[in-house]
């Protein structure tokens, strides 16, 4: 590390000295965010890791543009050791000096006596550095083959702020250029890139080096390289894209799903967004060793293996909906992230809210049979348990360092994001949304965006350029008959200002509670909140009609008429609106009424909503515990997935709560309460793959709940379909649908445990290995919940990875949490070790204590 002092040196036209620390000399730069007056236009980058001694050096010539006279270029570099740095010329290169600034990342160029005068310059960097022992940068990873041998690779992960961990570079996602990448490699390796490879040089040394094609302009976050001995298949899509999915050798049987899956995928959003996916090939890379649960690299999209192999004999219906989710997140991502990126991490949301909305919107079209519609009101009310902590931020909120930009991963972001989308296609309709959304992708491709510009796209669709050529056409959304329709008043430019409305969405905090009161045929709405106020699009329905009827609400208290007096109104239609509702002077009681009469007048949707709303008015002490709890009872009526697992979702916790506070007798009586409620639906359960994908997770859901509950039935099913498939040592297949309630029952016993540990050492299947370590978490033998988490720090068994979730789940079962909460405090709290120099670092610590304060994540315990 080389610092040199700056004397008077000047950044732009600012002169500013910084001392990084007490020994150390001034730096000219003192803000943690990049000079914007100085641009990269082009990055020529040659990576050559080394994977025996995990090691790797680089070289990269920079394009950029000075936009005003500077004696001083400012970049990142995050643990890189610069051997050389020379601006080049047309003559001879030049020497420059560096200094490095580590508390904010950055290093400076400068040469005494020299400025980088306005215009064009090439600085040519030459590095050296480890492959990191994170899961973020330039990092190594291993798996180890059917025969015990361990072979190692390397990969990236760079978002949000890594990518100056692994060259030099301007690591702000506003300083798009294109990137050439050549990377070196031994022959026994492969290496792929963002781009096609266009050739391989065999170089003096025996090396060769692979010569990729120039991207497209992108932000470095972006960037990916990859070398190892994963092999891949492939495929084209219906626009000439060659689309390939890459995994090591063993587990190339499994790949099969997620390409046929991309390429339908990529074919939807090439035609949904009017917009070509602009690259010539698109790679999905299932990584041994990643921390994530997937990454959208423009052209090269990284996975978890769990979130991109499909065994047919090992997934479940489970694994395919999430698998399918997954890679239509990531290839929505490469619209929505990609070819239009957020100017800064605080609108994070741009990226992720959308990628996580696209999700349901992509796969409920190219693959029905998923039902993804069930699931996705399930993402709001976990996003609602965050946002309603104090901890809560605003979706767009202003963050500074790399710390605070990793914490903007959250359920808010993406969750909350995804949900006010939703709220906003059905307020405007989901074909005005469509046409905004293109006319936004359109005018900002390849540029960076604030919440502003998509507020203007969907405000001013009708005026849109695009829409007077080819097939962007309205069908009559803009004319004059339409806009004169009954519902204008939801979309008509003059009577609706979308960025009024949403900035009361992402500019604050938390979400409004809307107490509703009925008298007679006159219905006052008020939004029940202390500090915020929002406009809320209200949708209901009453006795009288099913017919959605909507309602703005822009004031703190306002009301709406009907057109004749209901026995019962029910706001939130399918929970399309962020926000939960109460019922006053009696409307509680009517919506419950109706429940145990017809419960099918209401949408399961709607039934899981009523069961959520009146549970979170009972924690806020709005309403009686008493009057939730019968409304609960309709439940022993219910068979749909959504309304079950929100009833489950609230009704658990409370004997959660009495089994720490050794209330025994009262935990016993609802323990017994839960298994009446749901018997006749538990009963109705067949052990098999059969139905729909929501019937066949219901199953698994209900089966695992009544086992664990020591339901009689259930416990002899299950015994004895273990004890079979232990005795044919694994080899009989079992029905994937109920294979965890099978295996869970088998994990009570020592040698069971045993038995599926061994089963587990020796799976090809992340399917498979995900529900048996989850069947080992949910043992009632403490030492062997104990040994589990050991294990996991050493990472040899079960991947280091694996450890946030594994704590998530020994915590939630009786037997373990406090065992869990022991070793948080102990083996990971303890740790102060930076995270690029410890696998066990402070990013683990966070996603541990972060998921661990979440009120629900979707899984529950019983």
């Amino acid at each position: 590390m080389i610092f040199v002092l700056f004397c008077g040196l000047f950044v732009g036209s600012h002169a500013m000295t910084v001392n990084t620390d007490t020994n150390a000399l001034p730096f000219p730069w003192d803000k943690i965010r990049l000079p914007e007056t100085v641009k990269p236009q082009h990055y020529d980058l040659l990576i050559h890791p080394n994977l025996t001694s995990l090691t790797f050096t680089g070289v990269v010539q920079i394009l950029i543009e000075v936009e005003q006279d500077t004696r001083a270029i400012i970049l990142h570099s995050k643990n890189l050791q610069i051997s050389k740095a020379q601006l080049l010329g047309s003559r001879h290169p030049q020497d420059l000096q560096t200094s490095e600034f580590e508390a904010y990342e950055q290093i400076a160029l400068f040469s005494d006596g020299f400025t980088f005068e306005k215009g064009n310059h090439v600085v040519h960097l030459e590095f050296y550095a480890n492959l990191s022992d994170s899961f973020h940068g330039f990092y190594k990873g291993r798996y180890t083959t059917n025969s015990g041998e361990v072979r190692m690779m390397a990969s990236t992960q760079f978002e949000p702020t890594h990518a100056r961990a692994a060259f030099p570079c301007f690591d702000e996602p506003a300083f798009k250029a294109n990137f050439t990448i050549r990377v070196r490699r031994e022959s026994r390796h492969i290496s792929i890139s963002n781009m096609p490879k266009l050739r391989t040089v065999e170089m003096a040394d025996g090396l060769l080096e692979d010569q990729f094609d120039t991207t497209v302009k992108m932000s470095t976050y972006l960037v990916a390289f990859i070398i190892s001995d994963l092999q891949s298949i492939s495929k084209k899509s219906q626009h000439g894209v060659e689309i390939s999915v890459y995994t090591v050798p063993e587990k190339i049987s499994q790949a099969e799903y997620a390409l046929n899956t991309a390429v339908t995928l990529l074919d939807f959003y090439d035609d949904y967004f009017d917009i070509p996916y602009p690259l010539p090939k698109h790679d999905l890379a299932a990584i041994p060793d990643f921390q994530s649960g997937a990454m959208e690299n423009w052209g090269l999209s990284t996975y978890r293996e769990s979130g991109l192999l499909f065994d047919p004999e090992k997934s479940s219906s489970s694994d395919k909906l999430g698998i399918t989710k997954v890679i239509a997140h990531e290839l929505a991502h490469q619209w929505f992230g990609n070819l239009v990126t957020m100017q800064w991490w605080n609108d994070l949301w741009l990226n992720e809210g959308f990628a996580k909305f696209m999700e349901y919107v992509s796969v409920n079209i190219t693959h029905p049979e998923l039902q993804v519609d069930d699931y996705f009101l399930e993402k709001c009310f976990t996003a609602m348990s965050v946002d309603s902590l104090t901890s809560s931020h605003p979706i767009s909120t202003p963050v500074e360092n790399p710390a605070e930009i990793s914490e903007m991963f959250d359920d808010v972001s993406y969750r909350k994001g995804a949900c006010i989308l939703n709220m906003l296609r059905d307020f405007l309709t989901p074909e005005a949304f469509k046409y905004g959304i293109i006319h936004y992708l359109k005018t900002h491709s390849y540029q960076n965006t604030v919440n502003a510009h998509l507020w203007e796209s969907l405000t001013n669709i009708c005026t849109s350029d695009e829409l007077d050529s080819g097939r962007l056409k309205l069908d009559g959304f803009c004319s004059k008959s339409r806009a004169e329709s009954p519902a204008s008043k939801w979309f008509m430019e003059d009577s609706v200002d979308v960025q009024a409305i949403m900035d009361t969405w992402t500019l604050q905090e938390g979400f409004p509670l809307i107490t509703v009161e009925v008298k007679g045929q006159e219905v006052t709405l008020k939004q029940d909140t202390s500090s915020f106020l929002w406009q809320v699009p209200l949708t209901y329905i009453t006795s009288h009609s099913s017919a959605v009827q909507r309602f703005l609400l822009k004031s703190e208290k306002d009301v709406l008429y009907l057109p004749k007096k209901v026995d019962w109104i029910k706001f939130n239609v399918d929970l399309r609106g962020y926000y939960i509702v109460h019922y006053k002077s009696g409307g509680w009681d009517a919506l419950i009424n109706q429940l145990q009469q017809n419960h099918s007048v209401f949408s399961s949707n709607d039934r899981a909503s009523l069961i959520h709303d009146i549970f979170q008015l009972v924690s806020i002490e709005k309403i009686p515990l008493d009057k939730a709890l019968n409304l609960s009872l309709y439940l022993s009526k219910e068979s749909e997935i959504m309304p079950v697992t929100q009833g489950f979702n609230e009704l658990v916790p409370l004997y959660k709560l009495m089994e720490k506070r050794n209330m025994e007798e009262l935990e016993n009586q609802l323990k017994g309460h839960l298994v009446k409620l749901f018997k006749t639906l538990i009963d109705r359960q067949s052990w098999s793959d059969d139905g729909s994908v929501s019937e066949r997770m219901l199953r698994n859901y209900l089966l695992l709940f009544a086992c664990i509950r020591r339901y009689p039935s259930c416990i002899s099913t299950a015994t004895r379909l273990f004890q079979q498939w232990k005795e044919s040592d694994g080899k009989m297949w079992l029905p994937t649908d109920v294979s965890l309630v099978v295996y869970t029952e088998g994990a009570r016993t020592d040698e069971g445990w045993d038995f599926l540990l061994e089963k587990y050492k020796r799976s090809v299947s992340p399917s498979e290995k995900w529900i048996i370590k989850a069947a080992l978490s949910y043992s009632p033998l403490a030492h062997k919940l104990q040994w589990l988490l050991e294990r996991t720090i050493e990472g040899e068994i079960i991947k280091t990875q694996d450890l946030p979730s594994l704590v998530i789940s020994v915590s939630k079962n009786p037997k373990g949490f406090k065992l869990a909460w022991d070793f948080l405090k102990t083996s990971l709290l303890a740790v102060e070790t930076p995270i690029d120099h410890a696998p066990l670092g402070k990013s683990y610590k966070t996603q541990v204590i972060f998921q661990l304060e979440k009120k629900k994540n979707g899984e529950i315990f019983f």
